[in-house]
């Protein structure tokens, strides 16, 4: 009966000290411990579902661009809570500057330099970051 109550008081104490975050520091408190399997399948699942809300954002940004830099965001802070990088593929629709959504043509502007090399331009429209990329040797 008194580690119950210990327990349950532990569990408040947790839960105001941690802003009510419910299950989640239960998480990470086991996830320090010796549990390396279940913290590379959280890893593992982070990535994946990071990927997934980066995506499902890419394709819904023409109709609702709101819903989409939500969508972007959420992918972005489950990436940075479990340490994972961004797939390449899906790491060009992030602005290096102001870490929101792009999509080239809603929010994005686009341009193919003619030098040599030629060069490609993505401009944010959010913050006006430029961010170049040599496409390939003359």
């Amino acid at each position: 009966m008194l580690r119950d109550d210990f327990e349950r008081g532990f569990d408040q104490y947790e839960a105001q000290k941690h802003g009510d975050l419910g299950e989640a520091w239960l998480f990470r408190f086991v996830a320090q411990g010796s549990l390396v399997k279940n913290r590379r399948a959280a890893k593992k699942e982070a990535a994946e579902l990071a990927a997934k809300l980066t995506e499902s954002a890419v394709k819904l940004a023409g109709k609702d661009l709101n819903l989409a830099k939500e969508q972007a965001a959420i992918a972005r802070r489950v990436r940075l809570r479990h340490n994972v990088r961004a797939e390449p593929s899906l790491r060009r629709f992030t602005c290096k500057s102001c870490k929101s959504l792009i999509v080239p043509g809603v929010n994005a502007r686009v341009r193919l330099g003619h030098g040599k090399p030629p060069t490609l331009r993505i401009t944010c429209l959010e913050c006006g970051h430029v961010n170049r990329k040599i496409l390939g040797t003359p």
